[in-house]
């Protein structure tokens, strides 16, 4: 079980767009919140309460080269910014959606550069969790949801992304998550790691 005597407790859900990073973060920080850990508190990337998060979703909205880069920069210090804030609260468990796996969105030369430094640069967690989704499970979800698309959610650029994605979570060791299933049966997955 994660150990309450080593704070701050880092965990991170990631995955590409509509694999369902942010219920799963909600059902950790419901199975986590008790006396051994009175905080918990969920940063989802791009963030609603920081400027460099609406900035990044408003790239995210764009078509074009320009808003792919500008899309990374913000995200960046989208990131950086909850870091700063949050993360030397040791009596707090803090849930990360989307994190590293953002470097993605870069080229795909530029992909494991970025991995890598920014892997060095930022603290990570042994309690990394990759959900891993069928692009066109992801799209179904996606146009489910509604609202503004964004540039990386077409089917194509979904396939791109996964193949991105599982790339580097195989080279670095992250668990991977059937993330095709039910909410319940992704948490199934998610709780088993948490309870070894």
């Amino acid at each position: 079980m994660v150990n309450p005597h080593h704070c701050p407790f880092f965990i991170i859900v990631d995955g590409g767009d509509g694999s369902g990073k942010d219920t799963q973060a909600k059902l950790i920080a419901k199975f986590l919140a008790n006396d051994d850990f009175p905080r918990v508190r969920i940063r989802s990337h791009p963030a609603h309460d920081s400027r460099f998060g609406r900035r990044a979703k408003q790239a995210l909205e764009t078509e074009g080269k320009k808003g792919h880069l500008m899309a990374a920069f913000f995200y960046a210090l989208d990131v950086i910014r909850s870091l700063v804030k949050y993360y030397r609260h040791e009596e707090e468990v803090i849930i990360f959606s989307r994190y590293l796996l953002g470097v993605c969105y870069l080229p795909r030369v530029l992909v494991m550069f970025g991995y890598s430094f920014f892997s060095h640069l930022l603290p990570t967690s042994k309690y990394s969790f990759f959900l891993d989704v069928d692009p066109l499970v992801a799209r179904d979800r996606i146009s489910k949801r509604g609202g503004v698309e964004e540039m990386f959610e077409t089917l194509p650029r979904l396939r791109k992304m996964q193949h991105k994605i599982r790339h580097v979570t195989k080279i670095h060791h992250w668990y991977r998550i059937d993330g095709n299933g039910t909410p319940l049966q992704v948490w199934s997955q998610i709780k088993s790691v948490l309870i070894q």
